[in-house]
């Protein structure tokens, strides 16, 4: 462990205007994707609604935006000192530049209502092709923003994306909000083939515009047999490539509530292309990671909550994490979804120098 780096990673907040060009942590993923994993865990919450709130807007004015989304993300950027800012996070990007229409109640919140279908070729027939939609929707704008920051920002955050995976598009489509029903029983092969490359498309499009950290997101996964999970992963390969590509990191977060054991035994089986990022709710997924040999490094998202000063004591449990830090497996944390448009930017900093602060503790100790 190279100490004097990690002194440069986590010092004080003042230190991050001087942090030199190898240091800062874009150069650290670029790095990271040759092989060299950074000196300690960055820190890379996902912060994106927030946004709307410093520029006086309406999360749907908001999203459809670049130059205002790239404002407030300097502003995240320069109060919280973090690692990652993320570029764009909209659940429903796909499905909307696909055809489903947006729907957005009084209460700012929004959701899609899709067409029904008989099979995968009627619905087909009912959308856009996935080949047209990088000029739909709010994608143009999600690029837009990313090429801009990678103009403004230099070498310094890494800049993320999340993109929707292919089981969470096919809920949407089925259901219109994968909220509805995160139990369902898988969806048919030719609708997750349809998913995919609507996945890939934005995953391409999201690469060619600048991103450096690509959240391959699903916020909903069936149980699978070990075959299925091979056939998975062959599906989401191809992504991986191209983020790799371009330079980018490819990140499987998993943003699933609870994972069965045999849902779980049949993930860790399969070798990722990608760092695999699960949401973590307990202690037991964290050390079935650490013990994993398909691994060299994972990523963990932390409850949304818990950079908020809600739900669990963060000290704690990164204390329990502790495992990961010392493995050397740890390269990032995230958080398991956007922070809430009404987040206390003081208490985020705040729960964000705690966790900081307990990294140094953990890597000074070694």
């Amino acid at each position: 462990m190279d100490h004097g780096r990690t002194r440069d990673l986590y010092a004080p907040s003042s230190d991050h205007k001087v942090m030199t060009e190898q240091t800062t942590p874009r150069r650290m993923v670029k790095a990271l994707l040759q092989g060299e994993p950074p000196p300690g865990p960055l820190l890379m919450p996902i912060i994106f609604s927030l946004g709307a709130r410093l520029e006086n807007l309406s999360k749907r004015d908001f999203q459809s935006n670049p130059t205002k989304i790239a404002n407030a993300l300097r502003q995240i950027r320069s109060a919280l000192k973090i690692d990652g800012l993320t570029c764009y996070f909209d659940p429903f990007l796909e499905v909307e530049a696909l055809g489903c229409q947006r729907e957005w109640p009084a209460d700012g919140s929004s959701k899609v209502a899709c067409p029904s279908f008989s099979s995968t070729d009627d619905l087909r027939g009912k959308l856009h092709s996935p080949e047209d939609m990088a000029a739909r929707g709010h994608i143009p704008a999600a690029c837009e923003v990313l090429r801009r920051l990678k103009v403004i920002l230099k070498d310094e955050p890494a800049l993320m994306v999340r993109v929707t995976g292919p089981f969470t598009i096919a809920a949407q489509l089925s259901r219109g909000n994968v909220e509805a029903d995160r139990a369902a029983a898988s969806p048919p092969r030719d609708l997750l083939e349809f998913a995919h490359e609507a996945t890939a498309t934005v995953a391409k499009s999201s690469v060619e515009a600048g991103a450096d950290v690509v959240l391959l997101t699903e916020d909903f996964l069936p149980e699978m047999s070990p075959e299925a999970c091979e056939w998975y992963g062959s599906l989401l390969s191809p992504i991986f490539n191209v983020i790799r590509f371009y330079e980018a990191l490819p990140v499987l977060l998993l943003n699933i509530p609870t994972i069965s054991d045999g849902n779980l035994a049949a993930i860790l089986a399969h070798a990722w292309d990608c760092v695999l990022c699960p949401a973590i709710s307990n202690i037991g997924i964290a050390e079935s990671l650490v013990s994993c040999t398909n691994y060299k490094e994972i990523a963990i998202a932390l409850q949304p909550g818990i950079f908020c000063g809600d739900g669990a004591d963060p000290a704690h449990l990164l204390s329990q994490l502790g495992c990961l830090i010392s493995d050397s497996k740890l390269i990032f944390v995230t958080s398991a979804g956007d922070l809430p448009v009404s987040a206390n930017m003081k208490s985020v900093g705040g729960l964000i120098s705690t966790i900081r602060g307990r990294f140094r503790q953990q890597l000074s100790a070694q």
